[in-house]
């Protein structure tokens, strides 16, 4: 197969994840694409550590003080709450409410059963590849700083 043809395959299923994503993660009803990616990165970071408004500012790559209003507002709608520490009372955390962690877990089980559904139709050996293949994307694009490296 010629580089253009691979080229063009892989444009194509590039928008064809893109879009079996979307749909199958959301949309969550009253949220915007962003707010759910920031309600995510609070509820998957909540497993590690808390989150405090200095990492969100960090992840967002926005100052502080926009962290703090993005977070007021979620406050506002019930999506989120502050939780200042028992042992240093300046450090305050940011923790998804349980009704919000509840949907984004069903939306979450929900891709997840689709995902298996599509893995299941390529069979073990094409997933084996499609993993090995996935895999120097990730490390190609973490080499050349397309993507920021993930903490781990």
């Amino acid at each position: 197969m010629s580089k253009e043809k691979t080229m063009e395959l892989i444009n194509e299923s590039m928008l064809t994840l893109m879009e079996f994503t979307r749909k199958n993660r959301g949309p969550i009803k009253g949220f915007r694409s962003r707010d759910l990616n920031i309600l995510i990165y609070i509820l998957m970071q909540e497993n590690q550590e808390p989150v405090t408004m200095s990492q969100l500012a960090q992840n967002l790559k926005v100052t502080p003080a926009a962290a703090s209003q993005i977070i007021s507002g979620y406050e506002k709608n019930g999506w989120v709450k502050r939780v200042r520490s028992e042992e240093d009372r300046r450090t305050v955390t940011i923790q998804v409410t349980d009704d919000i962690r509840e949907k984004i877990l069903s939306k979450w089980k929900e891709h997840q059963n689709s995902l298996s559904c599509f893995l299941d139709e390529l069979g073990e050996e094409d997933c084996e590849n499609l993993y090995r293949i996935l895999n120097k994307i990730i490390d190609f694009s973490r080499k050349n700083h397309i993507i920021d490296p993930i903490d781990q």
